[in-house]
């Protein structure tokens, strides 16, 4: 009779905490892990298999990392793991968590709010993902963070001031994001800094701090002026220091960090000069002017080239000794002085009687020949190129042989006037003008480097109305109308079914035109890969 209470005792005290620990499901950390399971659109089914309502904790789902003896989450670690969705706001209520790495997935959205309260995260790693949205100020009240990697997403706006102001961060990599405003400064616990590829504008930071960085990288921005000296003073003389393709100016300081860095950490800033770029200082810079020590200790300002070549007054002449100039050295003074404008003026003569002779030897090049095989060419000048009326025909009053030099002297100023900008026409068939082709109607087809394609359509309609496809080519390496046309003629000989016919050329200093047939059977790759009529028939 004794045993049955006893029997009844030992059950309620044993097997009824077993029973409800059975049963009580999973903790709140749990809760929240699954429904971010939930929430994801897309994951591999095998990733997050384990991640099930069965369990007590989470601790040995994949990923998940738990303190021990209570069972919360530590750490939450799903890098490369084809995740796509959002970071619930629930997130925040992970109050243990340390770690968060959710880097090279599909997250999108902006970081939650809630987030901000895991006071003891130390590491936060959502790179490579499509995060957008600004990094708000309550970045500071994670006070517990070490590592910052928001790389390779889309957040904008400014950075906030609170982020230089978490002395246990040691690593903020912030590159390839659209951030804008000024680079903060106060940087000083962070060991790597990565601030490249956004939209910082404005100038360095006076105090930008930096006493413990390892690595600095402000390239690939919009930063503009000087590098002052004041900029680099408390970064280690073995830190790194990256400023490549800015739009940076003036001298770099002759000081470490700086003057021992690559070239190329300075590269894409055209007017930095100085150590370590090839590109010397010809003035020393204003941020940085040398001083010499006199004898009595003072510092003295060493005078520029510029100012030493200020000319003494009276008064400082006359302290070397107050000796008059004798009137033999004024003599020698005053011919020396003419026997120096002479020989300026012998050489200006000698300088224009060359020119003159080299000027008339390019008009007698301009002057080309016609073929003797019969092509006839037919040169326009633009209509604004100017030309004596009377030269057009002679009156009748003008004798034969005056006739005969005013037509001579008009062609030779027509053709140097024509070697500027002349329309020629090589096929011996068309008849085209400059101003009719400058009428047409122009459409472009395409272009390459340093050239435009386009069509020009001449006649406005109709039965008469003619298509040439024109390439603009630009400023070419060819300086001279005669080179540019014997190039243009020996190409214009080529005759195949594959080659669209040359009819003419556009000669001008600033662009040059080649005038083909148009052909509206599609570009060259479309006839080469299609299907016949339009496929081209190689020769062999």
């Amino acid at each position: 009779m004794s045993t049955t209470p006893l029997l009844h005792r030992f059950f309620f005290f044993f097997a009824i905490p077993v029973l409800i620990s059975s049963v009580s499901g999973l903790n709140s950390d749990g809760t929240i892990l699954l429904s971010f399971k939930n929430s994801l659109l897309s994951h591999p089914s095998t990733l997050l298999q384990n991640w099930n309502h069965a369990d007590a904790t989470p601790c040995s789902w994949s990923g998940v990392t738990c303190e021990p003896q209570y069972g919360y989450v530590t750490s939450l670690l799903l890098p490369s793991s084809h995740l796509l969705g959002s970071i619930p706001d629930d997130f925040g209520r992970l109050q243990h968590l340390r770690s968060l790495d959710l880097s090279d997935n599909a997250i999108n959205g902006t970081l939650p709010i809630s987030l901000f309260n895991c006071s003891e995260l130390q590491t936060l790693s959502l790179s490579s993902n499509f995060i957008s949205g600004k990094l708000p100020e309550l970045i500071g009240a994670l006070q517990s963070l070490q590592v910052l990697n928001l790389s390779h997403n889309g957040f904008i706006g400014k950075l906030p001031k609170s982020l230089s102001s978490l002395k246990k961060l040691s690593q903020v990599s912030l590159n390839n994001n659209y951030f804008s405003g000024s680079v903060l400064g106060g940087f000083d616990y962070v060991e790597v800094l990565d601030l490249s590829s956004n939209l910082f504008n404005g100038t360095l930071p006076l105090d930008f701090g930096g006493g413990r960085l390892k690595y600095l990288n402000l390239s690939n921005n919009k930063l503009s002026g000087p590098v002052y000296l004041t900029f680099a003073e408390n970064i280690p003389a073995n830190a790194v220091v990256d400023l490549s393709f800015n739009t940076l100016t003036g001298q770099i300081p002759e000081m470490l960090p700086l003057y021992n860095q690559k070239e190329e950490h300075f590269a894409g800033n055209l007017d930095l000069c100085g150590k370590p770029l090839k590109r010397m200082c010809t003035v020393p810079s204003s941020h940085s002017i040398p001083t010499n020590v006199t004898s009595d200790g003072s510092a003295t300002a060493t005078a520029t080239a510029a100012i030493a070549a200020i000319p003494k007054t009276a008064r400082q002449s006359n302290t070397h000794g107050g000796q008059k100039v004798k009137p033999g050295k004024i003599t020698a003074i005053v011919i020396g002085d003419i026997a120096a404008i002479v020989l300026l003026a012998v050489l200006f003569l000698y300088a224009y009687h060359f020119r003159k002779t080299k000027t008339n030897q390019n008009k007698k090049e301009i002057n080309i020949e016609e073929p003797k095989g019969g092509v006839a060419t037919s040169c326009s000048c633009l209509p604004f190129i100017i030309r004596d009326e009377t030269s057009e025909t002679a009156t009748e009053s003008e004798p034969e042989g005056d006739h005969d030099n005013r037509n001579h002297h008009n062609k030779n100023h027509m053709n140097n006037e024509e070697k500027e900008r002349c329309l020629v026409m090589v096929d011996g068939e068309t008849e085209l003008d400059m101003e009719t082709l400058l009428k047409a109607s122009a459409y472009i087809l395409g272009s390459s480097r340093g050239s435009i394609m386009y069509k020009a359509v001449v006649g406005g309609g109709g039965v008469g109305e003619m298509a040439f496809a024109v390439r603009r080519i630009g400023e070419s390496a060819v300086e001279k109308m005669r080179e540019f046309e014997k190039i243009v003629r020996v190409i214009g000989k080529f005759r195949h079914r594959n080659l669209v016919k040359m009819r003419g050329f556009y000669w001008g200093e600033d662009e040059k035109l080649v005038i083909y047939d148009y052909v509206s059977n599609g570009s060259l790759a479309g006839a080469a890969y299609s299907t016949p009529p339009f496929s081209i028939l190689f020769c062999t």
